[in-house]
């Protein structure tokens, strides 16, 4: 029996180990060695529709329209759509000022869920490109130009751009911090060497032909929609200059409620078998490493635990490795308890880590179970005060 727990532990650790740093480094060698695509320069800017779904979203809505016709794109091959998925505040009204501007108001009085919304917005979208984005992402000037130029490549089937969270706002801000600086490099190189595994759900383009209806109860949208490309031949790439901002997630009760959905959103893309085909041998690679495995981390956490007490009588190192994990999860518990401790650089990631992993554990039940209702609970939200054409350095935020 005790060969169970000794192929338990180390099987779950050397995964574990994969895919916190193995993947990570793999990653970043195959990018450095890969060729660069030369992009072609664009002639005539391609039509597109900038859609908006928006539910009471009055606080960031009238800044977001004003961001949104304020880029640097051609007014006649622009359209910007606002789809209100049942609002209740002034979010309809705030969209019907801006009419004589241009802007088009879907206003669809129940509320459904964003699935059902994006799949509306696209049937009455009139551009040969999509770009989705959420209402409290503000771009830069450039970013829709950017991420569009991108497209000149027909391998290329989509583009997420880097939307820059402004975590210094919230309470939890330097674990998440050092969590998306981890991501985006992990981004950066798959979009290199296959396929970016994941668009960031607050800005992206996509061919509007590739675009997908969604199941009405479809949780992970933009994964989902990644995946529908993916599995249409095409790549997902991740433009770095294509740059937007927002306000994260102000508290860590929030948060934990956002990674837990994202997690039993994860949990109904597996059993619906939404995953690169063998024939894209590359992306499959990027999704068991990227997203299986840190999808099933809350598991392998539990495995390493219970192991390393069975084999408590087994030798000094179960021992010290069973002290160390209690020693780290007192620290979570810790900057659970104290918020001074989870701003500090150490307890905040040991904080973000241990938080988001009972969040994922909790996903992960509520998705096996179809307990993870399709609507989202609106988190209260701030136009980012960041400039849109400003460039400082700040971190991101994938949905």
């Amino acid at each position: 029996m005790d060969l169970f727990w000794h192929i338990l532990f180390w099987l779950s650790l050397g995964l574990l180990v994969y895919t916190q740093l193995g993947y990570l480094a793999i990653s970043a060698i195959f990018a450095a060695l890969s060729r660069r695509r030369d992009v072609p320069a664009i002639g005539e800017w391609p039509n597109v529709t900038l859609v908006i779904p928006a539910y009471n979203e009055e606080s960031v809505l009238q800044a977001k329209l004003e961001n949104a016709l304020a880029m640097d794109y051609p007014d006649d091959c622009l359209e910007i759509i606002v789809a209100s998925d049942g609002s209740s505040d002034g979010t309809v009204e705030i969209a019907r000022s801006f009419a004589g501007r241009g802007v088009r108001l879907l206003d669809f009085n129940d509320r459904r869920g964003k699935a059902s919304l994006l799949n509306d917005a696209a049937a009455a979208a009139e551009g040969d490109l999509l770009c989705l984005c959420d209402a409290n992402v503000m771009f830069q000037a450039d970013a829709l130009k950017k991420m569009v130029t991108r497209l000149q490549d027909a391998t290329v089937g989509a583009v997420s751009g880097d939307v820059r969270l402004k975590s210094r706002d919230s309470n939890f801000g330097e674990g998440e911090a050092f969590y998306y600086r981890i991501e985006r490099a992990l981004q950066l190189s798959e979009s290199r060497i296959g396929s970016m595994m994941g668009v960031d759900g607050g800005m992206y383009v996509i061919r509007r032909e590739l675009f997908e209806p969604l199941a009405p109860d479809t949780i992970l949208d933009d994964f989902t929609t990644t995946m529908n490309v993916i599995r249409q031949r095409r790549s997902v790439a991740y433009e770095p200059d294509a740059v937007a901002h927002e306000n994260g997630t102000p508290t860590a009760r929030m948060e934990f409620k956002r990674r837990a959905r994202v997690t039993s959103g994860a949990m109904q893309i597996l059993k619906r078998g939404q995953w690169p085909p063998l024939a894209r041998p590359v992306e499959l690679w990027q999704f068991v490493s990227h997203k299986l495995l840190r999808w099933i981390e809350p598991v392998l956490l539990v495995a390493i635990f219970v192991s390393c007490a069975v084999l408590w009588n087994s030798g000094i190192f179960y021992r010290i490795a069973l002290i160390g994990q209690i020693i780290f999860y007192l620290l979570g518990l810790a900057g659970t308890l104290a918020v001074t401790f989870r701003e500090t650089r150490v307890g905040g990631i040991v904080f973000y880590f241990v938080m988001s992993h009972v969040a994922m554990m909790v996903g992960i039940v509520k998705g096996l179970f179809n307990r993870q209702p399709v609507t989202w609970t609106r988190t209260e939200r701030t136009p980012t005060t960041e400039k849109p054409e400003s460039t400082s350095p700040a971190v991101s935020q994938h949905r």
